[in-house]
């Protein structure tokens, strides 16, 4: 009965998280300056990763990757980047949706192996920097393989393909990089800022089971 209780509780939390993400998402991108995006996908100052982050912090793994596996899944429809460019080609929408939405935001769950993130503040600055390198490398690969083909669709991305002299890895680096940063320094601030409400709703979560 306690183990029912427990799996209805993480299941609650895990909803509420991900609505917040998804509310977080709908809301910044309706504000001009925090609904910055790349052209080819992206988003800078992507606020919305953290409620998906703290599921594995606050929750454990099991949760953290399941609710961030969600969350990408809802991303892959919800953008329409993937169904717009490969709606036409079934084995380049598959890549795109396992590297570019279940890998790389499924990355943001492994926060729940980091133990100590909330310890100290560096900690959960460690975490949230792993997770988003994790998801950084995921989308640079399928952008080296796939999103490359597509620079040609805005001047900036072609101009930048052309700089690196037509390296696919190398452009895709420096595009996933700029909005990977900007989003590590925004949440890394934010999640200082939070630290002690963060810390103190990890205990309050544990403490319903001890």
């Amino acid at each position: 009965m306690n183990k029912s209780k427990f799996n209805l509780r993480s299941i609650v939390l895990v909803s509420m998280f991900l609505a917040i993400a998804i509310a977080l998402d709908v809301v910044t991108g309706m504000i001009p300056g925090l609904n910055l995006s790349m052209p080819l996908g992206g988003r800078i100052f992507n606020v919305s990763l953290l409620p998906i982050i703290l599921i594995g912090i606050l929750i454990g793994p099991f949760y953290g990757l399941s609710g961030a596996i969600i969350y990408g899944v809802f991303g892959f429809f919800y953008d329409g980047y993937a169904l717009a460019y490969f709606s036409q080609d079934l084995f380049q929408a598959t890549l795109v949706f396992m590297l570019d939405y279940v890998v790389a935001f499924g990355a943001l769950g492994l926060s729940g192996f980091f133990k100590r993130s909330l310890n100290k503040p560096y900690y959960l600055i460690i975490t949230i920097s792993v997770v988003l390198l994790i998801r950084f490398v995921s989308s640079t690969i399928v952008g080296a393989i796939l999103w490359v083909g597509y620079a040609s669709g805005s001047s900036w991305t072609e101009n930048l393909l052309t700089n690196v002299g037509n390296n696919a890895l190398i452009y895709s680096g420096i595009y996933n990089i700029i909005y990977t940063l900007t989003t590590l320094v925004t949440l890394s601030i934010i999640s200082v800022l939070m630290f002690k409400q963060l810390k103190g709703l990890k205990e309050q979560y544990n403490s319903l089971f001890n």
